[in-house]
């Protein structure tokens, strides 16, 4: 199956509830997701702290932009470039 950039957000957005469900096919996107984080981690501490905090955490980007000290444009930069690069991890594009 290949990812969009929604479908990424949307799981990222919903990603404590799939702990609550016992179908294969969530959990299966559960576990891409959990390998993607991992892998954006080692790449951009930056980028996947944004993807956490506003994403799963569903932190205010205000909130994120001051706590970081930038600018919120700058939050959507990262916001942008943390889930394409997320979405390729996931699709297998990036190792």
């Amino acid at each position: 199956m290949k990812y969009t950039n929604e479908m990424v957000e949307n799981i990222l957005r919903n990603y404590y509830s799939f702990n609550k469900y016992s179908d294969t096919d969530l959990y299966e996107y559960k576990i891409d997701i959990d390998l993607a984080l991992k892998k954006l981690s080692d790449y951009s501490s930056v980028l996947y702290f944004t993807i956490v905090n506003v994403f799963i955490n569903s932190k205010p980007i205000n909130d994120e932009a001051i706590d970081s000290k930038i600018s919120r444009m700058q939050v959507s930069r990262r916001l942008h470039d943390g889930l394409h690069l997320l979405t390729m991890i996931v699709n297998g594009e990036i190792l």
